[in-house]
């Protein structure tokens, strides 16, 4: 089967036709080109819109405009859609750290090592690829990140978005060599980004557009490069062709195409390194997201703002007006969990609604309709949505410094050793929580000394796990990984 490169398709970018999203929230839900994916309360996956390379994951392809579930999956604590309208996939994450693909091959983004060109309806698990905590979906290309910080990424390969070294797909998942102590990962389109334990963020792939963030323009990368002038980044995301990243101050910076003021700046010129989003201060990093042209993130005032492309409402603001700063979301607030596609976006709140937003044609908002929406709308017939902010938040309730070492982590056969600072332990209960909330056996916790306990969870299956500490006004929340 003979490639198309899809980035010299002039009027199919002009008119939407591909996309995918990045989401760097909790990936409860997940926007892919004209399809969607939501992860309910009890881990089982819901997939709603187009259907034609088996995206859905229902063992057909047909479109949906409601919910079904997933074949197959249970354990599930993320998901994240890729693809165009006509030849997309979707991954979802299990509590055991593998990753399940289903829909479009064209180019081995599945990672089954199966023969590309083709499609399946129900998950597959992708080989090799164990540990894994976090995923993203790109245009054809799928990427993992592993507990141990490195990054692995399989599929289509031709402007190096799988950060190899070379320009050759690959079917099964493939380490990109020389990248360690990365927390975040975003796959865009035709290019993926890392973002690395001492806040610098890291691209490689495609750099039509300036999407790569290290000055050039047109100079594709096939090894990950250092995004220019960018430091103190707590979160990424990546659209069709252009990069988002939030800082720790609540900035918002974005660099790469501007055509329909996707970078929120004021204008529609590119721009090749990372410039400041107009206006955004006090943004919450956890929730924020990019879609195929336009972008979202929250205040921590509990509004929302968008900008960019806007023909089919997918800005929210009852519109269908570019704009090239962030004008604020209407009648909508407070959502814990965003992701964006191709003109649309969905968002989901603490009473597990879903809503959503713009393109509705093929059923992607999952309300039963294909009904354009131009200002957020609530889905009635979607399950009640993980609520994954409650816990994998991490948060710091009460707590000014009191903190909690734990080592090793992850840890191997699932001893733990537990330090309290500024704190006695024996103030403290001890709680242990999966991934989709439920409350875990602990089969001992053993006193030690100097305000030190061992925990041992040997009993129970590897994964990710949430260890919450709580006094009388005091809880404190810390991810622990039993591998």
């Amino acid at each position: 089967m003979k490639k198309i490169n899809y980035k010299i398709l002039k009027l199919a970018t002009a008119i939407g036709l591909f996309g995918f999203v990045a989401n760097t929230s909790a990936q409860s839900l997940g926007g892919g080109g004209w399809h969607s994916l939501g992860i309910c309360n009890d881990s089982t996956v819901k997939a709603f819109g187009e259907n034609a390379t088996g995206q859905i994951g229902n063992g057909n392809t047909v479109d949906q405009t409601t919910p079904v579930t997933v074949a197959g999956l249970s354990g599930i604590i993320a998901v994240s859609g890729g693809g165009d309208q006509l030849e997309a996939h979707s991954m979802a994450l299990k509590a055991n750290g593998t990753v399940w693909c289903w829909g479009s091959n064209l180019y081995g983004g599945l990672g089954n090592a199966s023969a590309t060109g083709t499609f399946v309806t129900a998950p597959v698990q992708a080989l090799i690829l164990t540990g894994a905590k976090a995923i993203s979906a790109g245009g054809w290309h799928s990427v993992a990140l592993k507990n141990d910080g490195t990054v692995w990424a399989w599929g289509w390969n031709s402007d190096g978005q799988l950060g190899d070294g070379t320009t050759v797909d690959k079917s099964i998942p493939t380490q990109v060599p020389s990248l360690t102590n990365v927390t975040k990962i975003a796959a865009g389109t035709y290019h993926t980004l890392a973002l690395k334990n001492d806040g610098t963020v890291w691209a490689w792939g495609d750099n039509v557009s300036g999407q790569i963030g290290n000055g050039t323009t047109g100079l594709d990368r096939n090894t990950p490069v250092q995004v220019n002038g960018l430091s103190n980044v707590v979160a990424i995301t990546a659209g069709r062709f252009f990069s988002m990243a939030v800082k720790n101050d609540g900035t918002v910076w974005t660099w790469g195409q501007n055509l329909y003021g996707q970078l929120g700046n004021g204008n529609t010129t590119d721009s090749n390194v990372p410039v400041q989003v107009n206006g955004l201060t006090g943004i919450t990093s956890a929730v924020a997201a990019s879609g195929a042209f336009h972008a979202h993130a929250l205040k921590n005032d509990g509004t929302v703002w968008s900008w960019g492309r806007n023909t089919y409402g997918n800005l929210g603001n009852n519109t269908i007006a570019n704009s090239s700063v962030p004008v604020q979301m209407t009648n909508f607030a407070s959502p814990i969990g965003i992701a964006a596609g191709t003109n649309f976006s969905l968002f989901y709140k603490s009473d597990g609604s879903m809503w959503g937003i713009g393109r509705n044609a093929s059923g992607q908002l999952g309300d039963a309709t294909t009904t354009q929406r131009n200002e957020a709308f609530q889905s009635n017939v979607m399950c009640s949505v993980l609520q994954q902010q409650s816990v994998i938040g991490l948060k710091e309730n009460g707590l000014s410094n009191v903190k909690v070492a734990i080592f090793p982590n992850p840890s191997t056969g699932g001893v733990f050793n537990l330090e309290l600072v500024n704190a006695s332990m024996s103030d403290y209960k001890i709680e242990v929580y999966n991934a989709i909330g439920q409350n875990v056996a602990i089969e001992s916790l053993e006193p030690m000394a100097n305000d030190k306990l061992r925990l041992n969870l040997s009993a129970i299956p590897n994964g990710i796990y949430y260890l919450r500490m709580k006094a009388s006004n005091h809880t404190l929340y810390h991810k622990i990984v039993k591998q």
